[in-house]
C-alpha cells in the first residue's frame, strides 16, 4: 500500500478537501498518479461498504461538484483519465473537453438527464450548456408518437420518454407515478394538452403501427428498457466499485425523500446516509427546516455528522429561533458534534467551481434560431436565456441587450424574465431598454 494513497484516504476519511486536493496535485506533479489509483483500489477491495466520500473529493477537486451525477463514471476511473491523458497541467480544463467531447458523441457515460441548467450556468462547466441545450432541442423534434391504428386508441410514449422534456411532461402527466409506456385515450389526451401548450404539433409527432403488428412493437420497446437497466445493475456491480450503483440509489433518494409514503422516505433517508456523501446536504438542509417532515429530527442530527461550515450558520439559526424545544435542542446537539469534528480541519466543504467565461453568444443565437424556426417550447427559450443571465457581469448584460433587438416578442419576454437572475443593477439597465422599447411603439 503506497504512503500517498492512505494519507489521500485519511483526508478522505476527515473530509479534508484542502489536503486531498494537495495529494491529487502531488500525484499529477511528480508523476505517481499510478500509485495513487493502486493503492485507492487496494482500500476499496478491502471495505465491506462502498460509500460516495471519494467520489465527493476528486469531484471537488476537478470542479465536476455540478456534475456529480451526470457523469456515469466511477471516481478512480476519472483518475485514471488524468493519468491517461497525461492531464497533469491542467486537469480541470481537461475534464471539461472531455466531458464536452462525451455529450458531442452522445455517449452514454454522460446522462444530460441529471444536469440542471441553472445550476451548471454558474460555473465552470457553463461552457457545456449550448451542446446540452441543443441536444435537448434534436431530441424533441426527431421524437414520434407511435398509435395503435384501432378503436380505442393505444399510444406509445417511449420515444417521448427517452427525451429530457418528454419524460418531465409525462412524469408530471402521471404525478409523479409509475407509469408504462402504453397510454389510453384519457392518459395521452393529457400529455397531448402539455405538449400543445408548449407550441409543439402533435400532429406531426403522431406514427401509426398497423394493429396486427402492436403486440410485438410494443414488446421490443420494452425490451431495450428491461435489458439496459439489467446492464446498468451489472455495470454498476462490476465496475470495480459498485460507485455508480450508490451514485444510482442516492440520485433516487434525493427525490424519495419528499415523497408522501413515509416508507419510502425512510428508505431514501437511509441510502442518503449510507452514501456518506456531503451531495445530500442541501436536501437534509431542507429537510431540517421543513416544520411539517417527519423526519426533521434525524435530518439534524445527519447534518451533525456530514455536515460543513456553511451548515453551522444553518444549525445556529435553528437552535437559536425555531418554535420548537425539541427541535432547538437536536439543532444544539448537531452543532456540537460537527463543531467538534471540524476543529483543525477548517472549511471542510467543496471548494467552489473556477468561474468560467461567458456563454458562447453565436451558439446561443444559433440555438434561439432554431427554436423559433422549429416553434420549439417557450420554455426551452426562457431555459436558455436563464444560463446568460446566471453569468452575471457586465458580459450578460451586453448578451441579453443585443439579443433584445430581436424582433420576436416571446425572445423579449423571456429576456425581461431573466432579469430575475441579474443583479439590481445590471436588471435596471435590461427594464430601463425594455420601456424605452414600448415607448417608441
Amino acid at each position: 500500500m503506497t504512503d500517498i494513497a492512505l494519507n489521500f484516504q485519511v483526508a478522505v476519511n476527515e473530509r479534508n478537501y484542502s489536503t486531498s486536493s494537495q495529494l491529487i496535485d502531488q500525484a499529477l506533479g511528480e508523476g505517481t498518479l499510478p500509485d495513487l489509483v493502486l493503492g485507492l483500489e487496494e482500500i476499496e477491495k478491502a471495505v465491506s461498504h462502498i460509500t460516495l466520500e471519494r467520489r465527493d473529493h476528486i469531484f471537488s477537486y476537478l470542479g465536476m461538484w455540478d456534475i456529480y451525477f451526470a457523469v456515469q463514471i466511477p471516481s478512480i476511473n476519472v483518475l485514471e483519465l488524468l493519468q491517461k491523458h497525461d492531464a497533469r497541467n491542467n486537469a480541470q480544463t481537461f475534464m471539461v473537453d472531455f466531458i464536452r467531447d462525451l455529450i458531442d458523441r452522445q455517449d452514454n457515460r454522460f446522462d444530460q438527464f441529471c444536469v440542471n441548467i441553472q445550476t451548471i450556468s454558474r460555473g465552470q462547466y457553463a461552457v457545456l450548456v449550448p451542446s446540452i441545450l441543443e441536444q435537448r432541442t434534436e431530441e424533441l423534434l426527431s421524437c414520434k408518437i407511435q398509435f395503435k391504428d384501432e378503436t380505442p386508441r393505444l399510444y406509445c410514449t417511449a420515444d417521448l420518454l427517452g427525451t429530457y422534456y418528454g419524460r418531465k411532461i409525462i412524469t408530471a402527466t402521471h404525478g409523479n407515478r409509475s407509469f408504462d409506456i402504453v397510454a389510453n385515450e384519457d392518459q395521452y389526451g393529457t400529455i397531448r394538452k402539455s405538449l400543445a401548450s408548449t407550441g409543439l404539433d402533435t400532429e406531426l409527432m403522431l406514427m401509426k403501427i398497423d394493429s396486427d403488428k402492436w403486440d410485438e412493437y410494443v414488446k421490443q420497446r420494452r425490451s431495450p428498457r428491461l435489458h439496459q437497466s439489467m446492464r446498468d445493475d451489472k455495470v454498476s456491480q462490476s465496475d470495480g466499485s459498485g460507485e455508480l450503483a450508490v451514485l444510482h440509489r442516492v440520485k433516487s433518494a434525493r427525490s424519495n425523500i419528499y415523497s408522501r409514503n413515509f416508507n419510502q422516505q425512510h428508505t431514501a433517508f437511509i441510502a442518503m446516509n449510507a452514501a456518506r456523501t456531503q451531495l445530500c446536504n442541501d436536501v437534509l438542509a431542507d429537510i431540517a427546516t421543513d416544520p411539517s417532515h417527519s423526519l426533521r429530527n434525524r435530518a439534524l442530527k445527519q447534518l451533525g455528522e456530514s455536515g460543513d461550515i456553511h451548515t453551522l450558520e444553518l444549525l445556529d439559526d435553528i437552535m437559536k429561533n425555531d418554535g420548537s424545544t425539541a427541535i432547538r435542542k437536536e439543532a444544539s446537539r448537531a452543532y456540537s458534534a460537527l463543531a467538534s469534528r471540524t476543529v483543525g480541519i477548517g472549511l471542510i466543504s467543496p471548494a467552489p467551481s473556477t468561474k468560467p467565461p461567458v456563454v458562447d453568444i453565436s451558439k446561443i443565437n444559433i440555438i434561439l434560431n432554431s427554436l423559433l424556426t422549429k416553434g420549439m417550447p417557450t420554455t426551452m427559450i426562457d431555459e436558455t436565456l436563464n444560463s446568460v443571465a446566471l453569468q452575471g457581469g457586465s458580459d450578460s448584460v451586453e448578451i441579453l441587450l443585443r439579443l433584445f433587438s430581436r424582433p420576436q416578442e416571446n425572445i423579449r419576454q423571456a429576456i425581461v424574465k431573466a432579469t430575475r437572475l441579474l443583479d439590481k443593477q445590471s436588471a435596471a439597465l435590461i427594464i430601463r431598454a425594455a420601456l424605452n422599447d414600448e415607448s417608441q411603439a
